[in-house]
């Protein structure tokens, strides 16, 4: 099983009810799904797994039953988890995916509990460790980004302690792991999500804190042919470029949908949101229901939207606009890549998705926030 399919599950089936997806199947009962028979085989366990990956439960409109339904789904992944591990026949693919399992659910605590979260995924990490699980980087990984996120927690909520300080500390075990590990396509997250948290720890540069990550990793990503290493050393170069954005003008073509070349330089004159985003993604799925309105609301009066889809795999795009049609303009990364023009996802180091980037009738940068509820108030200042 793929690696990716666990991940993006746990992360956007919630997320795209909410956001009105539309299911392509059959609806199934809940109950049913998730009920586990205890005598299920290896390949049973499999198939019942990728039907809770792909499941769109109706009739969930509010956080409280996006919870409930979360924590009741996490309950059956737990035991589709301990039942696959307990099979002879299962293969160590679907042992690996069993133990992926076993450890995202314990990272989801940290919605909740980060303190809990991080010491239940140390002790997980120690037990991979020691059956030398192909599982452990994963857990290495995740170790590292709730870390982080305790230092981003101390300083939003103004706790004492030196948290730069903490963040550099950080800084030099990653660069301790990176060397001493083979480089996996997992670890791009790892400087990326440093550079992030150096940026919002820095919120006025005086630290140079992005351009110290670079420096200190630079030298080891450098040393490595992993096409994911050169991927990051791109997107940190762009991630400097996404920083100096506000009040430049951006550089912006793509190709949409339908085949036709776009360029931003064509919407002089008017207001344009420029939104990176995935069909995957479940804050990019969220944010769809207030793009709709803001769209409705402000396009007769000079608004644009262009939704520059950074999904790999262009049928899913095309199938997710085919259920779920979107009057502004739709563009792909990929076709764009085709036309030779620049992946602007890399060329800025989209830190993330959503990101949104908000432009002026000057073609000037105005906002860029990850927040579509930014993005409201400021349409509403200008409109």
């Amino acid at each position: 099983m793929k690696k990716t399919i666990l991940f993006l599950a746990m992360l956007t089936v919630i997320s795209c009810v909410l956001a009105g997806c539309a299911s392509a199947q059959e609806p199934m009962s809940t109950d049913d799904l998730f009920t586990i028979p205890a005598d299920a085989t290896a390949d049973q366990l499999e198939e019942r797994l990728m039907a809770m990956m792909t499941h769109r439960p109706e009739g969930i409109t509010t956080q409280e039953q996006a919870t409930a339904y979360m924590e009741k789904r996490n309950a059956a992944l737990q035991t589709i988890a301990g039942l696959m591990l307990k099979r002879d026949e299962a293969s160590q693919e679907q042992k690996d995916t069993a133990r992926e399992i076993q450890l995202q659910v314990i990272a989801m605590d940290a919605r909740n509990d980060l303190d809990k979260a991080l010491t239940n995924v140390e002790a997980y990490q120690k037990e991979l460790a020691e059956i030398k699980s192909d599982v452990l980087y994963q857990a290495q990984m995740m170790v590292f980004q709730l870390k982080i996120s305790k230092i981003v927690r101390a300083a939003r909520l103004g706790e004492e302690g030196d948290h730069i300080k903490d963040f550099k500390q950080y800084l030099e075990d990653a660069k301790t792991f990176l060397t001493a590990n083979e480089f996996q396509s997992d670890y791009a997250m790892l400087p990326m999500m440093l550079l992030q948290v150096g940026e919002m720890l820095d919120e006025n540069g005086k630290e140079g804190l992005q351009k110290f990550v670079i420096a200190e990793l630079k030298p080891i990503l450098e040393k490595t042919d992993a096409d994911e290493a050169k991927e990051v050393l791109a997107m940190m170069e762009g991630l400097l470029r996404f920083a100096e954005l506000p009040g430049r003008e951006i550089e912006f073509q793509c190709v949409l949908l339908d085949g036709k070349k776009l360029d931003i330089k064509d919407f002089r004159d008017k207001v344009v949101l420029v939104d990176f985003w995935a069909t995957w993604c479940g804050p990019c799925l969220m944010s769809i229901p207030t793009m709709k309105q803001l769209y409705d609301k402000y396009h007769d009066k000079g608004f644009e939207l262009i939704a520059y889809s950074c999904d790999q795999d262009l049928d899913d795009l095309k199938q997710f606009e085919e259920q779920s049609p979107h009057p502004w303009h739709v563009a792909s990364v990929i076709l764009s890549k085709e036309a030779e023009l620049t992946d602007y996802s890399t060329f800025y180091g989209i830190p993330g998705y959503p990101t949104f980037v908000l432009v002026g009738k000057d073609g000037k940068v105005l906002h860029v926030t990850h927040s579509i509820h930014e993005i409201a108030e400021k349409l509403a200042e200008m409109f």
